[in-house]
């Protein structure tokens, strides 16, 4: 067996099928085993199954997470490459094999990415650099995260005057190189890289495990490679069972700032946790107060989102207080 492709649903039926017809359409020449995990989405996918009989579906009771999910499709994996696909996702005939064949003529490299297009045809940024206390001050201040967009002209300034790796993700996505991790919507590991580093951290719900793989698979040596070569479309915001809303800080960015507190935790050190506890409780603060004033000058419905939205901070600031960040032991 070549290639295994794991797909983990979570209420995404409608685009799932579209992804799985053109899975189906573009592996025909490839020796491939599919799995699609369901974690306990609320509308069934089970109609769909027998629309794909080479195609084995799994059914989670409850949804235990991005990461437990895809470790039962790789512990059941036979394929000398896995594959990691979102759902939202469409693939085409050159989507798979640069991947493959770079995986095969390159002993060094455990995992490779590819160009991702969003419907409109535009690129979507795929690839990033490892976490950092200046990416999360960015990311913690809105205000400066709202300024460095990836096509503004102070992202330009920035990578002409400063190489930081924190701004990885700032180049055209035209040539192959090597870069601290890919995006996990498509990400293809060698499995015998996976049987020396070990599978996903179950600890993580979503968000930041695949970073955190990447990072021991970096660190044990391993390179992570962006290929231009391959490309797949990407319907970003419905594997996640919801569009994600520009104005409103909602459950998913929770959930992304308890990955990385525990990223930090686990990789980091004691003290760069605390720096993270600072920086994170300094932009939230501010965060909070400028919502609650602007609140004053707004309509009502938009001073509903708003209270939704600081709702959603708080929680993110509640995260500082807290000395375990598995989510399991959190839920």
């Amino acid at each position: 067996m070549e290639l295994s492709v794991i797909i983990i649903n979570y209420n995404s039926k409608q685009v799932l099928f579209n992804c799985l017809n053109s899975l189906v359409q573009s592996t025909s020449s490839t020796s491939t085993e599919m799995f699609v995990i369901d974690n306990a989405s609320s509308d069934s996918i089970k109609g769909i199954e027998p629309e794909f009989p080479t195609i084995k579906f799994i059914y989670n009771e409850k949804n235990i997470g991005f990461a437990a999910a895809n470790n039962i499709g790789i512990k059941r994996s036979k394929g000398k490459y896995i594959l990691l696909l979102n759902p939202d996702t469409r693939v085409n005939e050159n989507s798979f094999q640069p991947m493959i064949d770079y995986l095969e003529n390159h002993d060094d490299v455990a995992i490779v990415g590819c160009k991702i297009f969003n419907t409109n045809g535009e690129i979507e940024r795929s690839t990033h650099s490892f976490p950092s206390l200046l990416k999360e001050f960015v990311h913690a201040n809105e205000f400066i995260k709202n300024m460095i967009g990836y096509e503004s002209k102070t992202a330009a300034l920035l990578k002409k005057f400063l190489k930081s790796k924190s701004l990885e993700s700032y180049w055209d996505h035209n040539s192959s190189r090597e870069v601290d991790h890919v995006t996990g919507a498509c990400m293809m590991v060698k499995k015998e890289a996976i049987d020396k580093i070990g599978i996903l951290d179950e600890a993580f719900f979503l968000y930041n495990e695949e970073v955190e793989w990447s990072y021991r698979f970096k660190q044990a040596g391993y390179k992570s490679v962006f290929l231009p070569t391959s490309n797949i479309i990407h319907l970003f915001g419905h594997s996640t069972g919801q569009r994600v809303q520009k104005q409103a800080v909602n459950n998913l960015l929770v959930e992304r700032y308890r990955g990385m507190f525990y990223f930090f935790q686990k990789h980091y050190g004691v003290i760069n946790l605390f720096l993270l506890r600072i920086l994170v409780f300094e932009g939230f603060t501010l965060r909070i107060l400028f919502s609650f004033i602007s609140s004053f000058f707004i309509s009502n419905e938009r001073n509903r989102l708003k209270k939704i939205e600081r709702a959603s901070m708080r929680k993110i600031l509640s995260l500082i207080f807290k000395t375990d960040f598995d989510w399991r032991k959190n839920s």
